[in-house]
């Protein structure tokens, strides 16, 4: 792998900078249309992935519905695709993405009951793709437990999916089964699902009839895995970005507070992960 040099200005290093490194944004000229979306749901994801965060980092989701495939993907990685592609083919430089999303692809062949992730790893670090497990929802429903939300009449459904307790409220007068991430078979539409401890909350804000096609693209750097080895991985950027970049090649120097340059302290880089799926 190309060796590069990333020069991180930093005055102060305060305890998250170093979870703070979206991947770059990719050139969406390969692509594969898969199935035509007949809806098209936007969610507010709002996540704390690391422990002590205390700020919420949001993403916007959009699920593309169609009759045999189902794609749920961030709208605001794929917006720094777009413009990254238009401007690449004027001849301009790429604008990298200035936020933090959950930078995964997922796609749900929902007649086969087969799951295909795209996961970005930070900055140029590549693009994990792997077959992940297909876990059909056990919901539990709470009887007579209705709320109004967004003006939706919602009932109440609990699960435990992959190690964690989660509240659903879906609307009956939507019948659509599938939801955001990998929660599907209420027999409404999913208007919120927040986890028991606050730490992931999916909340619908845009719902539309379409006609639309669903692309799965092909990146650069894409590196085929499999679900455990992808997770190890993912677990090691998040729990130790700095080490992890330099594993892959990324030569780091950080503007210390004095003015000086160097190489990155190791104090500070052990964060706690928590990932959506604990199993």
């Amino acid at each position: 792998m190309k060796k590069v040099l990333l020069l991180i200005i930093i005055c102060l290093i305060s305890k998250f900078v170093y979870a703070q490194f979206p991947p770059a944004p990719q050139i969406l000229d390969k692509k594969l249309c898969v199935d035509t979306a007949y809806i098209e749901l936007l969610y507010s994801f709002k996540f704390k992935n690391l422990a002590g965060q205390k700020d919420f980092t949001e993403d916007i989701r959009k699920i593309q519905i169609g009759n045999h495939i189902v794609k749920d993907f961030s709208q605001i990685v794929f917006h720094y695709d777009s413009l990254a592609t238009e401007r690449t083919k004027k001849g301009l430089q790429t604008q990298n993405i200035p936020t933090q999303t959950y930078p995964c692809e997922l796609y749900s062949d929902v007649e086969n009951h087969l799951r295909k992730e795209k996961y970005r790893l930070m900055l140029n670090a590549g693009v994990l793709c792997y077959d992940s497990q297909w876990i059909t929802p056990e919901w539990q429903f709470i009887p007579d437990d209705t709320i109004r939300l967004s003006n939706y009449l919602c009932n109440k459904a609990q699960i435990n999916y992959a190690g964690r307790n989660y509240t659903a409220w879906y609307a009956l007068d939507y019948p659509i089964s599938y939801g955001p991430f990998k929660f599907w078979g209420l027999p409404g539409l999913i208007i919120k699902i927040e986890e028991e401890s606050g730490l992931f909350i999916w909340e619908l804000y845009k719902m539309n009839k379409v006609h639309s096609p669903i692309y799965k693209y092909k990146y650069d750097k894409e590196q085929n895995c499999t679900e455990r080895s992808a997770k190890r991985t993912i677990d090691k950027m998040m729990s130790s970005p700095m080490s992890f970049l330099q594993s892959v090649g990324t030569k780091m120097m950080v503007r210390r507070s004095d003015g000086s340059f160097g190489a990155p302290s190791q104090n500070n880089q052990q964060e706690v992960y928590q990932p959506i799926e604990l199993k």
